[in-house]
């Protein structure tokens, strides 16, 4: 009996010890479950935040990107006009270049026809450019005759050879060619076209009506007839501010004087400056 009550606590102790151990067995591993949910829910956290910033991130990549990309592009189309001209071949087939995308289909088409009878009729070729701005060679004469060199390099090529240019920004314009061209024209319908029907048609936009009229006086002239003479309203318009090609090239003269003025004081003023001190210091030998 009395080994049958010791065996039974014995069981009973066994058995309290088993719970108690199974309890905090189960506590940690419940404890370490709870860990690794704590742990695992950070890690999504950290991943999610991780992901949104790296999001962010490469989306601030991708704007800098455009920008720079917008930066570097708006320089390059200013000066796409320009160099496009340039690296235009010689016109053919068709008489108008035109970049600055001003002419009307309406007005690039009395354009070309007005100016192949011209060609067929005298022998005299104008050709028609517009350009939205003029960056490397802002003198739209100069940038005219660097055209014409281009299309025309010899003087028996480009001799009877003309170009009518229209800078869009700057509301400007010039009408240069070869030797036996601008005899033919003159420069006083050169200053007349430039004044008057570039003078007021630019200062209202009216870029159509400005070559359309400009070609028109000039080739009448190159064939032979009466000049149209200027618009009408440019009587009431007198006063204009264009320039004329003898003008510009006035204004030229005058500031490379200035600068060579200014480079030759710079140069000799401190060599008498120099001179003065030698002079006056007696010691300067010693």
């Amino acid at each position: 009996m009395t080994t049958t009550t010791t065996t039974t606590v014995k069981t009973t102790t066994v058995v309290v010890r088993g719970t108690s151990g199974g309890g905090r067995r189960g506590g940690a591993v419940r404890a370490t479950r709870a860990r690794e949910a704590v742990s695992v829910g950070d890690q999504h956290r950290r991943a999610a935040v991780e992901g949104t910033f790296g999001e962010k991130v490469r989306a601030g990549v991708v704007g800098l990107a455009a920008c720079a990309a917008l930066g570097m592009a708006t320089p390059a189309m200013t000066r796409a006009g320009e160099l496009e001209i340039m690296q235009t071949p010689r016109l053919e087939d068709g008489y108008v270049v035109d970049d600055a995308g001003v002419l009307s289909r309406s007005s690039a088409t009395a354009i070309n026809k007005s100016l192949k009878e011209l060609e067929d009729q005298t022998g005299y070729r104008l050709n028609v450019v517009t350009v939205r701005k003029l960056v490397f060679e802002t003198d739209p004469f100069a940038f005219g005759d660097k055209v014409l060199e281009k299309w025309y390099p010899t003087v028996e090529e480009g001799n009877n050879k003309g170009n009518l240019l229209l800078v869009k920004s700057t509301k400007d314009g010039a009408l240069v060619g070869g030797p036996k061209f601008l005899k033919a024209v003159g420069d006083d319908l050169i200053d007349s076209v430039l004044t008057s029907n570039y003078g007021v048609n630019l200062e209202q936009e009216k870029y159509n009506e400005a070559l359309v009229s400009s070609v028109k006086r000039v080739a009448a002239v190159l064939e032979g007839k009466a000049d149209p003479g200027p618009p009408e309203k440019f009587e009431a318009a007198k006063g204009s501010n264009f320039k004329t090609r003898s003008e510009t090239n006035e204004k030229r003269d005058v500031f490379a004087n200035v600068v060579i003025g200014l480079l030759v004081i710079s140069f000799v003023v401190p060599m008498l400056q120099y001179a003065g001190y030698v002079v006056g210091d007696p010691d300067f030998d010693e």
